[in-house]
């Protein structure tokens, strides 16, 4: 489908489906979606797991039903190879990870991790380079192109599981999440810019592990944790909920490793907390979280304005809070604001970035609750030097409209 560019616009659009194709498309979504690679296979490490394990909900609950329709509209809008920039598709390969599906101009269809992975040109530019200490995502030049933070692309796809010898095509080179997570460490410096390098690399790597970068400072996770907690969430990135999202990441897996919550691990612990708490005091009558995020207690009328920080909010919300907290009303009054709003406007224009949190935000909720595989398609293997990748693109119903949204802050 070719539209006119908006100038100054992030374009987001879906496909129209005839009655043919939508008849043709209906069905089961199963298949796969392996990327090739030229590197012996590892054993991928899994996502920071919530406290507590997996809350199994009660059957036939209408909110559960009410987020999968969420879900399912919302998986629909579609983007285009060509059309929409790394930036765009990587923050649909956080909520949806191997279920990320692009559309080309033949219209088949493309995995998004393929795409990002397979070298293709944004512009000109690659979407990875090398660099003199592995490689990374392509820095941020202008709204909407590359990483609009250090190591955004790695924090964004770390959750799809992405093994360590998984490779990207950085112009005529390779390289690995292995060698961009040595550039991020070299390249780590002080600053506020930590959060999306504490989320990978705490993905990655052992809690306690610490080295040394390209200036011959001690570094470590617990270092970048205590440069995070130390950010105001009212001076950083989408309301803070990123920042506060690592910190909960981390804090995570550093449980599940059987650490104890000491020093700046505790004060992480604390300040996550606090801030689940500000979230529940600021809610708003309708379920929905503060359009202010922490700032104060704001509620925005239209879609475009409300989804930001409802979708935000609930994003970290589900990545922090502990089990107990899922069957209380106040979560459940959030989740249904979410749910709701991607259902009623599933023919709104809105940027990626909110709408790809917000629903990164019901799938986590879907999965702790319902439990259950997060993405339908097996998680992306390494294959072994010489052989094939198999890319077999499964049947979806179509319930799209084009989108143009409006500008937006980077996400």
């Amino acid at each position: 489908m070719n539209l006119p560019i908006l100038s100054g616009q992030e374009r987001f659009s879906t496909m129209k489906l005839s009655r043919r194709d939508w008849i043709r498309n209906v069905g089961t979504v199963a298949g796969m979606s392996l990327l090739a690679g030229f590197a012996l296979g590892e054993e991928a490490p899994e996502p920071a797991p919530i406290p507590n394990g997996i809350l199994k909900g009660p059957g036939g609950d209408a909110l559960m039903n009410q987020v999968d329709q969420a879900i399912a509209v919302t998986t629909r809008r579609k983007l285009e190879v060509g059309v929409h920039s790394p930036w765009q598709v990587v923050h649909g390969v956080l909520a949806l990870r191997q279920d990320m599906m692009m559309v080309k101009p033949d219209g088949t269809e493309l995995s998004g991790i393929e795409w990002m992975a397979s070298g293709a040109l944004w512009k000109g530019d690659t979407i990875f380079k090398v660099t003199e200490y592995g490689g990374q995502g392509h820095p941020f030049s202008a709204k909407w192109d590359f990483e609009g933070h250090p190591t955004q692309f790695l924090g964004y796809m770390c959750e799809a599981r992405l093994p360590l010898e998984f490779e990207f095509q950085a112009g005529p080179k390779k390289i690995t999440v292995r060698d961009i997570i040595n550039d991020a460490k070299m390249q780590i410096k002080e600053g506020p810019e930590v959060t999306w390098t504490l989320w990978a690399l705490s993905h990655y790597l052992d809690t306690n592990e610490e080295w040394v970068n390209a200036r011959n400072e001690q570094w470590s996770i617990e270092r970048m944790l205590r440069i995070e907690h130390q950010n105001s969430v009212l001076n950083s990135a989408c309301g803070g909920t990123h920042g506060l999202y690592a910190l909960a990441y981390a804090r995570n897996k550093h449980v599940v490793n059987g650490n104890r919550l000491t020093g700046s691990w505790l004060l992480a612990d604390n300040k996550v907390k606090r801030y689940i708490t500000e979230a529940e005091r600021l809610q708003g009558r309708d379920g929905s979280f503060s359009a202010a995020y922490f700032r104060g207690p704001e509620q925005a009328r239209e879609f475009t304005k409300r989804l930001p920080a409802n979708g935000h909010m609930l994003e970290f919300l589900m990545r922090s809070v502990p089990d107990a907290e899922l069957s209380k009303p106040w979560i459940r009054r959030g989740v249904e604001s979410v749910a709701t709003d991607l259902i009623d406007n599933r023919r709104t224009p809105c940027d990626c970035g909110p709408l790809f949190h917000a629903l990164h935000a019901l799938k986590l909720y879907r999965q702790r609750v319902a439990g259950g595989d997060y993405c339908q398609r097996p998680m992306i293997q390494v294959v072994k030097d010489g052989a094939q990748s198999a890319t077999e693109v499964p049947p979806a119903p179509g319930d799209s409209v084009t989108a143009a949204p409006k500008i937006g802050a980077r996400n």
